[in-house]
């Protein structure tokens, strides 16, 4: 038996998001059903270090999983893709000691929500079409505010009990004629809470309300005013970090 590590790339539009779901098509039962053929029928746990939700994408989204038979990794990853869609495709194979999991040895992840200043066929699929004007200036100053450990739940609805602290390293707002981007690194994410932090930037950038708002909201805890939760087409999983080298093989955004 061998433990692997893998480095994926999906598209999300036509994925239900990451975790198997009964009838409905997404992208961990896409590579349980590849992994079960390659490992002689029998079923696969596949752990998957974010549950990105339906209509998201991923750059670097890493799993792990066990397999009866030890592969080369180059055999493996050509296997993968050969009985993988085209929206998938896996980009680095690692042998990982067997108690290495993709979600609990993460210490972040890295996510980047991307928004179209103008409309753009060809960047529709993987953009936000922000339809009025916004200040990338005022955006990236609401943005310094979420640095730190705080609790986010005006920006998630959680269940009772569930715990909604988390500790963002990097927030920034970045942006050209063309396109602007929040690009946000946490040690962990909240369903919905990236979205929604990005609809509070837009917010403030068309003026609705002021930079200093973003910490006010998040210290009143008030979900009310946690912000649209914005399309899913426009979010990626870009980057997911662990104490470990990270393979070379990370493909270049689209």
């Amino acid at each position: 038996m061998q433990h692997y590590r893998i480095h994926m790339e999906y598209d999300g539009t036509d994925f239900h998001g990451w975790q198997i779901q009964p009838g409905c098509r997404t992208v961990q039962g896409t590579l349980a059903t590849v992994l079960a053929r390659l490992d002689g029928g029998e079923p696969v746990r596949i752990v998957g270090a974010g549950r990105t939700d339906a209509g998201v994408h991923a750059l670097d989204q890493v799993a792990s999983f066990t397999l009866r038979r030890e592969r080369p990794e180059e055999h493996l990853r050509a296997a993968l893709n050969s009985g993988l869609p085209d929206d998938v495709h896996v980009h680095a194979v690692v042998p990982v000691p067997p108690a290495w999991s993709a979600r609990a040895n993460a210490l972040w992840r890295r996510y980047r929500y991307r928004m179209l200043r103008r409309p753009s066929p060809i960047g529709r699929r993987f953009h936000h079409l922000l339809v009025r004007p916004v200040d990338p200036f005022a955006m990236q100053r609401a943005a310094v505010g979420l640095l730190g450990r705080h609790d986010f739940r005006a920006f998630a609805r959680l269940p009772p009990g569930a715990s909604s602290t988390c500790e963002v390293l990097e927030a920034r707002v970045e942006f050209d004629a063309r396109c602007i981007a929040f690009e946000i690194r946490a040690n962990r994410f909240l369903h919905n809470m990236v979205r929604r932090l990005t609809g509070v930037l837009v917010e403030v950038g068309r003026g609705r309300l002021q930079p200093e708002d973003v910490a006010t909201i998040l210290t009143q805890r008030d979900v009310q005013r946690g912000g649209p939760c914005l399309p899913p087409r426009g979010l990626c999983l870009v980057e997911v970090g662990y104490p470990d080298p990270v393979v070379d093989e990370t493909p270049t955004a689209p």
